[in-house]
Formats: C-alpha cells, sequence, structure tokens
C-alpha cells in the first residue's frame, strides 16, 4: 500500500532534473549510456573515471571516420514511419510494370522488422497469385534494387550479406576495409568466439591492424530495419546480462566490462565547502547523483534479468520453443516495482543467453489470435513445428500455406510472422525442405 501511495504522489511532482537523469539513465542502452557519460565527463569538473574505453572514444572515433558509410545518400527522416511505409515510399520512384510491381510489394512484406527478406526467393515466387509466375533471376533483380534505394543492409538475406552491402558503401577501400570482408564472408563464427588468435592468422595481419578490421565491423548495423522501431539504434550489441549454467544451476551476472567506474576528483569536498559558488555546488550535486543512480542502474538490470530467467527455465534448458507466457505486470509484482519501471529497465537492454542474444522485452509474449482462441507465442511455435513434422515430404507447406492453415485455425498470421517463426525454429524453406 506504502508503495502504491508513493507512486500516486510521485507522478503529481514535477520532475527535477535529478529524477530526469535517473529516468534517462534507467531507459539508456549501453550505446547510449556510454554518450551520456561522455558529455557529463565533459561538462562536469567533479567527475572522474578510469575506463579506458570512455577515455579512448575520441581516438577510436578519428579513427573510424576515416571508414564512414555512405550514408548520407540514404538519409530521410525516420518521420513515425513503418519499415514497410518507407520501402513503399523510396520504391515508389521507380516507373515498374504491372507484375514488378507486384513482385515488389511480396518483396516489400516478407522484410521483417530487422529489414531481413525472411522468405527464399521461390517461396516469394510460388506466392505471387498470377498465372505467369516471374523468373527467379527477374526477383534477384529487384531484390537487388530494393537493396540498392534504401538504407544499406536492408532486404538481405542473411547476416553476411548485410554486412557485405555496407562494407561496399565504405568510403576508404582500403586494406583494412579488404579484410573486414574476407573476415564477414567467411570467420564470423570465429569473431563472436573472440577467437583473435585465429584471425590473426587467417588475415595474415598485426594486432593493430585486427583492432581496426574488428572496429569497422563493429560499426556496421547488423539489424538495419530496427531504426524505424525507436530503439537502440547502434549497430554493435553488447550484452548487459550473462546467464550460464554452473553447477547445474542457471546463473544470472552482469557484464562486468559494461560497467562504467565513475568517482569524484580528489579534494572534491574541500572545494565546495570553501566555495560560495551555487552553480559549483549543483555541479558537485549532479555528480554524486550520477554515480548514485549508475550502480542503482546496474542494481536494478540485474534484479529483472534473475526475475525474468527465473520464469524462463524452459527457455534456457531447450530453446525458444520452449518459452514462457511472462508479463510485465508478473515482473513488476515480484519485484515491488511498476510495469513502467520494468519496461524501462528491459527496453535497450540485453541478455546473452545459450541460444543467442536477446533483448530483455523478447521474454514478454503477447498473445495471438482471435475469436476468444488465445496463443502465446510458444504456442504458435509448437503449433508452426507441428505442421511441418506433419506435412507431405514431396510437397512441403509454404510460409503462405502454413499462414492460412493457422487462419483457418483462428489464429490471426501474417505470412511475415511464419516466416519469423519458422527461422527461429530453424526450419528451412519449403523448397529446400523437399524430398
Amino acid at each position: 500500500m506504502k508503495l502504491g501511495l508513493n507512486l500516486r504522489l510521485s507522478q503529481s511532482l514535477k520532475l527535477t532534473p535529478l529524477l530526469q537523469q535517473s529516468i534517462k539513465l534507467l531507459h539508456a542502452s549501453q550505446s547510449e549510456l556510454n554518450d551520456l557519460i561522455e558529455e557529463y565527463l565533459s561538462d562536469n569538473v567533479f567527475l572522474s573515471t578510469k575506463d579506458k574505453t570512455l577515455l579512448s572514444k575520441k581516438s577510436s572515433q578519428s579513427h573510424n571516420s576515416s571508414h564512414e558509410i555512405y550514408y548520407d545518400i540514404f538519409k530521410s527522416e525516420v518521420k513515425n514511419q513503418s519499415l514497410k511505409e518507407y520501402l513503399v515510399e523510396n520504391i515508389a520512384i521507380f516507373n515498374f510494370s504491372a507484375e514488378d510491381q507486384l513482385t515488389i510489394s511480396y518483396l516489400i512484406d516478407s522484410i521483417d522488422e530487422n529489414g531481413y527478406l525472411a522468405e527464399s526467393l521461390e517461396d516469394i515466387r510460388s506466392s505471387i497469385p498470377i498465372e505467369k509466375k516471374p523468373k527467379i533471376q527477374q526477383i534477384e533483380k529487384l531484390l537487388k534494387l530494393i537493396q540498392n534505394s534504401t538504407h544499406p543492409g536492408i532486404g538481405s538475406r542473411n547476416l553476411t550479406e548485410c554486412l557485405i552491402i555496407q562494407l561496399e558503401l565504405v568510403k576508404n577501400q582500403d586494406q583494412i576495409c579488404s579484410l573486414a570482408k574476407i573476415l564477414v564472408k567467411n570467420n564470423l563464427n570465429a569473431l563472436a568466439n573472440k577467437n583473435y588468435a585465429g584471425l590473426k592468422k587467417i588475415l595474415k595481419c598485426s594486432d593493430i591492424d585486427l583492432e581496426k578490421i574488428i572496429a569497422l565491423i563493429k560499426n556496421l548495423n547488423p539489424k538495419p530495419g530496427l531504426i524505424f522501431q525507436k530503439i537502440d539504434r547502434t549497430s554493435y550489441i553488447t550484452a548487459d546480462v550473462f546467464v550460464k549454467k554452473e553447477n547445474d544451476k542457471w546463473v544470472t551476472s552482469l557484464n562486468e566490462e559494461n560497467k562504467i567506474k565513475l568517482k569524484l576528483i580528489e579534494d572534491a569536498e574541500t572545494i565546495i565547502n570553501t566555495s560560495p559558488d551555487n552553480d559549483l555546488k549543483e555541479k558537485f550535486q549532479e555528480a554524486k547523483w550520477l554515480i548514485k543512480n549508475l550502480n542503482e542502474r546496474s542494481i536494478s538490470i540485474l534484479r529483472v534479468a534473475r526475475e525474468i530467467m527465473q520464469n524462463q527455465i524452459s527457455f534456457l534448458e531447450n530453446g525458444e520453443s520452449n518459452i514462457n507466457s511472462l508479463t510485465l505486470k508478473k515482473i513488476a509484482f515480484n519485484l515491488e516495482l511498476h510495469e513502467s519501471t520494468i519496461s524501462r529497465i528491459s527496453t535497450n537492454k540485453f541478455i546473452s543467453t545459450p541460444h543467442g542474444v536477446y533483448e530483455m522485452k523478447f521474454f514478454f509474449n503477447s498473445s495471438l489470435g482471435k475469436d476468444n482462441s488465445i496463443f502465446s507465442a510458444r504456442s504458435l511455435l509448437n503449433k508452426i513445428n507441428f505442421l511441418v513434422s506433419n506435412e507431405n515430404p514431396q510437397k512441403p507447406y509454404s510460409d503462405s500455406e502454413i499462414c492460412k492453415i493457422l487462419n483457418n485455425d483462428g489464429i490471426e498470421i501474417s505470412r511475415r510472422t511464419v516466416a519469423k517463426y519458422r527461422i527461429k525454429l530453424k526450419i528451412l524453406p519449403s523448397y529446400q525442405r523437399k524430398v
């Protein structure tokens, strides 16, 4: 009751700059946090850090500037557009035949929220409702047009293609860029596993050059479609939290490499006690609050992550097809926090699991369906898996056919979503499943 009263009272209060600071830090992604701290460090004389990443940020930026990507030619304000609206708008400038227009619309509809083509060209071709289907070569040509006339990486069929498209647009096509392309094409797993010694040997480069290559790749955007969802627009995702199994127990811990260690400068107390300057006193208070709020941010992220994972043991053990239904409300109740606080904490924060890196919000799954036929994400995954497992191997279901079956069962779902869930289940496209 006391908590609820406090919440009601707080809503009627005007947010002070310090409270605004707290909320801003809580909502920020790791990349945004680094930028914020950099601003505070340059603006507040009472703050200091030994964080080498922050201290070297300016020098790394100056290095990266030689490998800028030609994003400017694709710049278009994201005016509250969806990805689909953006694609339709950019493609509308071209003159197409009626058949190509139809094919383009199916290609656009098959691009998922990350910016990737979620269906094979063969499946897209079979879904186009005309008797004389377009040739695969023509669909490929139209896909290339989408890729070349929109934000770099959108329309890619996989991560490698997405990164290569962006690397081709790097202004300075030097040896570093060439080696980066080789790494992306052939050695992404080695990079993911941090096998730096192996990469250095494969690429035949020095430690310094390898650092430059990795920095260039990290500056690319692996999910270009997400810029239309107004979430973290950083190109490189770093996990905030790790989940590992230790002694038959799942242990959730913070990524210590992300931790920013700020402190007050020496003699800060002496300076403030002897100075009549009120502005200086405000900066001192700001510095103290920042250090306190950073610590509380870390504690809050860990608390929420632990509670989420405690409710997703079946996912940790068996993967995405076994994700449990979970709501913000449940986590908020268990931790005695407001739902809005849980939402801020879980947005743009990432958990590294045995099955990959996921945004915290991924584990809050909404219901799907209509006519009181409710399906959780887990149930839907299981249903798609069941359909594919029992299909005729000589005539496997396309994504469109699965979509129709589910719609007939009262489950309102798009073909794009079916493709996304099929990929999550690591099920091949229909043409590759055909015996």
